[in-house]
C-alpha cells in the first residue's frame, strides 16, 4: 500500500501489481542504443507489459498520471503507482530461450532510478482505479496528464 497511496490494488498472477505499463518509443530507445553497441534489437514481449502506449516520448510513461482509457463498456481509470524494477528475465529471449545479457546490461546504463535506490526500471506498475471488470483492446485511446511529485 506504500506506492498506492492506500488504495487496495487487485492483483492475480502477477509480480505485485495489476498491469505494467511501458511505452513504445522507450523500447525504440532501447534498442536504438543496443544497435549502437552492435547488438540485436528486442521487441516489446520481453517485458511482458499488459498496456504499450504509442504517441509518448521515451520514457515518459515515469512521469504519467491517472490514464483514462475509452472502453465500449465504459471509461477505466488507471493509476501508474511504481516504476518497474527489472529482473534478467529480459535477457532471455521468449522464442528461443537464448539469454542476451546485454539487455539489461544496456538498461543499467541508463535507467539506475533513485526512488529505488538506484535499481534498474524499466516501465510502471498501475492499478485500476476504476473499471476493473472492463476489458482493454489494442487500439484504444488512451488520455493522461504528467505528474509531477
Amino acid at each position: 500500500m506504500k506506492w498506492t497511496g492506500g488504495v487496495e490494488a487487485l492483483n492475480q498472477f502477477s509480480d505485485g501489481f495489476p498491469l505494467l505499463v511501458l511505452g513504445q518509443a522507450s523500447v525504440d530507445e532501447l534498442n536504438m542504443r543496443l544497435q549502437a553497441a552492435g547488438h540485436a534489437a528486442v521487441g516489446v514481449e520481453r517485458f511482458r507489459p499488459n498496456i504499450v502506449l504509442a504517441d509518448l516520448p521515451a520514457n515518459d510513461e515515469d512521469r504519467l498520471g491517472e490514464m483514462h482509457v475509452s472502453t465500449d463498456s465504459g471509461p477505466v481509470v488507471l493509476k501508474p503507482v511504481k516504476p518497474c524494477p527489472r529482473c534478467p528475465i529480459p535477457n532471455i529471449d521468449p522464442a528461443t530461450a537464448l539469454s542476451s545479457p546485454e539487455v539489461g546490461d544496456t538498461l543499467q546504463g541508463y535507467r539506475q532510478d533513485a526512488r529505488l535506490n538506484g535499481a534498474v526500471t524499466f516501465g510502471m506498475n498501475a492499478i485500476v482505479l476504476h473499471g476493473v471488470d472492463a476489458v482493454l483492446r489494442v487500439g484504444q485511446t488512451v488520455g493522461a496528464d504528467y505528474a509531477f511529485d
